[in-house]
């Protein structure tokens, strides 16, 4: 497998951080899912909320670090009708910006909430902006209560526009991201 781009397949460096992306959001959703599903009080509610909004900062990286290498690497040409290439780029775009949007945004609900941002429990970024608990109270409600419903159907969309065209259109889309 080569590690860059042709005009009809992904390279590895794409593949590996596609794959990688995808599974640090799935784990960060899950920690948050699960830590909500713990009663209030629970001690290991802290451990899976520390771990949600680590995974969250890690997607944050890797996403960055994605545009990155996508900008120097380019991309397959897209398979599809002009509507299909249209609508996955929306999509696309709009999960790449609320994976980046999100953890900004838990990161300065940490920081206006007043409270440590501990990543891992190998490093801890400390407040350094004034408290303001209605500012945090707003980021929150938006990130779970829109941004977090927004980024679980664009998950779903993009999954099923990736099926759409294996057993649908029976083009390469599929494979030329698993192979």
């Amino acid at each position: 497998m080569s590690l860059s781009n042709t005009d009809t397949r992904w390279g590895g460096l794409n593949k590996v951080m596609h794959w990688g992306i995808a599974l640090v959001v799935i784990l960060t959703i899950s920690a948050a899912w699960y830590a909500g599903s713990l009663p209030k009080g629970d001690p290991g509610k802290g451990t899976w909320m520390m771990l949600h909004k680590s995974f969250g900062v890690t997607a944050l990286a890797l996403m960055v670090l994605w545009r990155i290498i996508r900008v120097k690497t380019g991309r397959p040409a897209p398979y599809g009708a002009i509507w299909q290439v249209r609508l996955a780029q929306v999509t696309h775009w709009s999960l790449i910006l609320l994976v980046i949007a999100m953890p900004l945004a838990g990161i300065l609900m940490s920081q206006v909430g007043g409270r440590d941002l501990v990543v891992f429990n190998l490093f801890t970024i400390p407040p350094v902006m004034a408290e303001n608990k209605d500012l945090a109270g707003l980021i929150y409600t938006v990130h779970t209560k829109l941004a977090a419903p927004l980024l679980l159907f664009l998950i779903v969309a993009h999954v099923a526009g990736a099926l759409w065209h294996h057993f649908f259109d029976k083009d390469e889309t599929l494979k030329r991201m698993i192979h």
